[in-house]
């Protein structure tokens, strides 16, 4: 067929049937094949093998990369749950152990050495370590080189970074003082920080320690017996046991119900019935008297608690010794009482007579034969010349008061419930005597006392006599005084002397006060300046704290305390002020006054009694004043 035939034909547009054209005939024809012809593959059984095993080689290159991708899938999924559980269990905060080994008895003054012990049982490190300790304030670290001290009860060691799976240790050594039977302790913890964490973490030990000895010692003695109202005396003795120096050390004391202490020796300088001891040298001994009065109920026992220590943080005592004692209350066969006729206190003053009263009864059932009752009495302050017994002897010697039956027939039998009452007097002196700065806050003191042949002694005890203990205090005579001068040597004055009208002249005014044997605190001086006299403002000593209020005039000195011996051994409290008057035409003739009314106030420290004295009012004829006086005291012209 031509070209042009075969375009003709592939182009027209005439329908024509594919099925009437004609092609060559082969074995791989459909219509061969369909007729039921063989494929010339067909019966080939390698062909077919071949076919088989390829697919059977797909089939198994599909199955292991599927096998491989969910081993990958699962090794990635395994992995990230691994490595949570790695993370998550590199540490446990129960795998850090820190424990203390060390004595669990110490004597007191001995050194002891404890050993602290850390570990890290964790995959990861344990940053910035430091072991915080805390212990009881009996304990005192010594020689730790690597110990930062922060306070009496805490202190720090740094340890750094500790590895994984390490364990160390730390030593602390120190001294214990407490008493015996103590219970101490030492605590120790370890403060970190885990190397995968933010958190700061904690692990701690503690142990506990009993102190078997003291490192000083203390021994409480006084009666066993007393009676009410009973006079009676303490005696605390110490020693220190330790071979080196025991430094700042206090007795504290507290006494029981009812017990009234009238004097000390040495004498109470701390408050709350302490007694500052000090240092005490190896093998010091020393010792603390108490004398007072004691009153309670019958078959009351009192009991004293005597305490020595150094002074810890917020002024507690840390305990070195402790000990108490106790007295019981009996009703003796024989009482007696001492009182001052027509006082209710226990204050006196100079040139006051004291007039006593000692009553005494017998107790028991039974009568009592051949009494003596006596009296003991001290004072320094006491005019022994015009002394006064009734009935009775007076003993210069002893400073002795006796009765007996040759003077009060009826202490020759006094019968059951029965008694009597004796008397004898005694003046303070007018003068008292101030020689030294130890002259201050003085005593009367009387000791009575009764007894009969007929009150038995036995093995057990001592003899039980009736005593009563009375102390008396003498309130210090104290002095207030206002004086005004023109010539005066601390504040220059100018003006005319005699005043003149329209024309100021300045004085000088001086508050003094003066106490002869106690210190008087609180101490302040209140005054008012008349109108027409001015506030200068000059004031000698110029630090003195004095203050004026220009709308009332009020004038107010706080002097504080004035010391014992003030005007007697040492200057008195003394403040100058200065100022200014001007004579108006009607007081020609006349005096002015430069000061009104003055009124101090204080209080006597040792007796604890309000002190209040009044000064008058101040003008200008001034007596004291050579230069001024009565002749030249009232305005001239």
């Amino acid at each position: 067929m031509s070209l042009n035939d075969l375009n003709r034909e592939v182009y027209s547009t005439t329908p024509s049937d594919i099925s009437n054209r004609t092609h060559e005939k082969s074995s791989y024809d459909p219509e061969v094949t369909t007729t039921g012809n063989s494929s010339p593959f067909e019966g080939n059984e390698s062909w077919n093998k071949l076919k088989e095993d390829e697919r059977l080689s797909s089939r198994k290159k599909n199955i292991w990369i599927g096998v491989l991708i969910f081993f990958l899938i699962s090794l990635a999924v395994g992995g990230g749950f691994f490595y949570q559980w790695w993370t998550k269990n590199a540490f446990h905060q129960d795998r850090v152990i820190i424990s203390l080994e060390g004595p669990k008895e110490t004597d007191s003054t001995k050194l002891s050495k404890y050993i602290i012990h850390y570990t890290n049982n964790n995959r990861v490190t344990l940053k910035n370590a430091e072991i915080w300790l805390t212990y009881s304030e009996n304990f005192q670290p010594t020689d730790n080189v690597n110990l930062k001290y922060l306070n009496n009860t805490a202190g720090r060691i740094f340890v750094g970074d500790i590895k994984p799976m390490i364990s160390n240790q730390v030593e602390l050594s120190g001294v214990f003082y407490a008493p015996k039977d103590f219970p101490a302790y030492l605590q120790a913890e370890l403060h970190f920080v885990p190397s995968n964490g933010k958190d700061e973490l904690m692990m701690n030990s503690q142990i506990g320690i009993n102190i078997t000895s003291s490192p000083v010692s203390l021994e409480v003695s006084g009666p066993r017996q007393a009676a009410n109202n009973d006079g009676i005396e303490y005696v605390i003795g110490y020693e220190n046991l330790d071979t080196k120096s025991v430094g700042d050390l206090q007795l504290q004391v507290e006494f029981p119900a009812g017990f009234e202490m009238t004097s000390s020796d040495p004498k109470l300088i701390e408050k709350n019935s302490s007694w500052y001891i000090g240092n005490l040298e190896p093998g010091q001994i020393g010792k603390v008297i108490i004398r007072g009065v004691i009153k309670g109920d019958l078959n009351e026992m009192k009991n004293i608690n005597v305490s020595l220590g150094r002074k810890g943080e917020n002024d507690k005592l840390v305990l070195y010794d402790k000990q108490d004692f106790i007295t019981s209350m009996i009703s003796p066969a024989l009482s007696i009482a001492q009182k001052l006729d027509g006082k209710d206190t226990n204050i006196i003053n100079n040139g006051e007579v004291l007039r006593y009263l000692i009553s005494y009864q017998n107790t028991s059932d039974t009568g009592l034969r051949d009494v003596i009752v006596s009296v003991k009495i001290d004072g320094k302050i006491l005019d022994f010349s015009k002394i006064n017994v009734e009935k009775g002897s007076y003993d210069s010697n002893t400073g002795l008061i006796t009765w007996k039956a040759s003077d009060v027939p009826s202490l020759a039998n006094i019968e059951p419930k029965g008694g009597g009452t004796l008397h004898f007097s005694i003046p303070v002196k007018n003068i008292i005597p101030i020689d030294s700065k130890f002259d201050k806050n003085f005593t009367v003191s009387s000791i009575a006392k009764i007894d009969s042949p007929d009150i038995l002694t036995t093995i057990e005890s001592n003899k039980v006599i009736g005593s009563n203990k009375l102390e008396l205090k003498l309130a210090s005579k104290v002095f207030f005084d206002t004086k005004g001068y023109y010539m005066d040597s601390k504040i220059k004055n100018t003006g005319p002397i005699p005043m003149e009208t329209g024309k100021e002249t300045t004085f000088t005014l001086h508050w003094k006060v003066s106490s002869v044997s106690d210190d008087v605190v609180d101490s302040k001086v209140i005054s008012s300046l008349p109108s027409g006299v001015r506030w200068i403002g000059q004031v000698f000593p110029a630090n003195e704290n004095i203050s004026y209020n220009e709308r009332t005039n009020q004038l107010t000195w706080d002097a504080g305390t004035v010391l014992a011996g003030a005007g007697v051994l040492i200057p008195a409290r003394e403040v100058s002020f200065q100022v200014g008057i001007t004579p108006q035409i009607n007081q020609i003739g006349d005096k002015v006054n430069l000061l009104n009314e003055s009124v101090f106030t204080g209080k006597d420290n040792f007796v604890d009694q309000d002190v209040s004295l009044n000064g008058a009012i101040k003008d200008t004829m001034l007596s004291e004043d050579m230069s001024v006086g009565y002749a030249h005291g009232k305005v001239l012209r």
